[in-house]
């Protein structure tokens, strides 16, 4: 029975979420695939925002310089994740003041860029069957079978870099760094959020 009314209670309250309007402000995970970001959505949905995770076409369109569409796509939503949110954290930023921003980190650049292999290796990029997909090249610019994770590593210790220096005193206040690798959860972010932690185990997805 508890069961069945923990279904009711999620539902009703997934169905008042879609339905109530959306908050001006945004929450925005700004830190790079293969970071937590898959966890960070989770996160986001449990405390009750309007959650947008990942569009490749909306990658393509920010690696045009065509960056309305994407923001025009924010204002229907609360709280984001990965592609291409982390990329125009700035414009973001400009648009919707008083938001709030997420930057995951792994424990460390080595970790992140054998997480990054292990996604690849599970995608298969470098089968000889497989097939890119339309987004690919512009999103990306390297066939897949000459990937170079030596500058994955520089482009992850890069962003992390200009994030900081682009919140500079604000961090702490309108930028949070995390790493669930280091031990941050649901307290960090539910404080930082000013939302109440849920009472379950912070979720370690991928």
């Amino acid at each position: 029975m508890d069961m069945i009314a923990t279904r009711i209670k999620n539902r009703l309250r997934s169905n008042w979420i879609q339905l109530r309007p959306v908050r001006a402000a945004k929450v925005v995970g700004i830190g790079l695939p293969k970071t937590g970001t898959t966890s960070l959505g989770y996160c986001f949905r449990r405390l009750g925002f309007k959650h947008r995770t990942y569009d490749m076409d909306l990658a393509v369109k920010v690696k045009r310089n065509q960056v309305d569409e994407a923001l025009r796509e924010a204002e229907r939503f609360e709280a984001f994740e990965d592609w291409p949110w982390f990329a125009i954290y700035r414009e973001l930023d400009q648009r919707f003041p008083n938001s709030k921003f997420i930057l995951t980190l792994r424990k460390d650049t080595a970790t992140y860029v054998a997480s990054l292999k292990g996604h690849h290796e599970r995608e298969g990029i470098r089968n000889k069957g497989f097939v890119k997909p339309h987004w690919w090249d512009e999103v990306f610019g390297v066939e897949p079978a000459n990937w170079d994770y030596e500058k994955s590593a520089l482009r992850y210790e890069k962003h992390n870099r200009e994030v900081l220096e682009y919140f500079g005193d604000r961090v702490g206040k309108d930028l949070l760094v995390v790493s669930w690798e280091k031990g941050d959860g649901w307290a960090e972010l539910s404080r930082f959020l000013n939302k109440r932690a849920p009472d379950e185990p912070f979720p370690h997805l991928r």
